[in-house]
């Protein structure tokens, strides 16, 4: 996942140095850094499930990585303010859903929290995904009520990035897109690797 972050935030440095003449907006070093430590809260508790950005949160702070504790606080929340994540709330404790909403009201994001977000939805176990088939494997793990939405939020988070970069951004992973689409992540390889929902969530 975090090469996705960084070949985007290089990709889109080198449109807007070469073709529109501006200084690069991302700090590819620490896309690169926020892609590696995003889920972090995941190894730190056994089975955290929605709790994870949390902890991962409060770990990165207390060891004073400040953007990378705010990614790992955001990467979940595309489009926090559109999209009804009542299935999200239902799924962890009252002060956590407090502290989550009391953050997202609030937070700024920047560039890269939108990358990691766009990168999370990329990457899988097996390899790099479009968008679409990514977010059609967490539907196939995951009740999600206002699908719709999700997947009209990803797009317009791709498009940004295409327009950012130049480019259409999965021609920056072709070769790897075409190879995980063509296995299938959700058939037969998912099954002779023993995959399971348990499994997957510690990914």
């Amino acid at each position: 996942m975090a090469k996705i972050a960084e070949a985007v935030a290089m990709a889109v440095n080198k449109y807007q140095e070469e073709y529109l003449k501006l200084p690069h907006v991302i700090d590819v070093d620490i896309a690169y850094a926020a892609g590696l430590l995003h889920d972090i809260g995941r190894t730190l508790e056994e089975n955290p499930g929605l709790r994870h950005p949390i902890i991962g949160y409060e770990f990165l702070k207390s060891v004073g990585l400040e953007i990378p504790a705010q990614i790992s606080m955001t990467h979940t929340y595309y489009d926090y303010h559109k999209i009804d994540r009542t299935e999200f709330w239902e799924e962890i404790d009252e002060a956590s859903t407090k502290f989550t909403q009391d953050y997202m009201e609030t937070v700024i994001l920047s560039d890269i929290d939108l990358l990691v977000q766009l990168a999370d939805n990329m990457g899988h176990n097996s390899g790099i995904m479009t968008v679409s088939d990514r977010f059609c494997e967490i539907l196939s793990r995951h009740r999600i009520r206002s699908a719709t939405d999700h997947v009209r939020a990803l797009y317009n988070l791709k498009q940004y990035f295409d327009k950012k970069a130049g480019i259409n951004i999965y021609e920056l992973f072709r070769d790897e897109i075409i190879r995980t689409t063509m296995i299938e992540p959700n058939g037969i390889m998912r099954e002779r690797q023993q995959i399971t929902d348990e499994t997957e969530e510690k990914l």
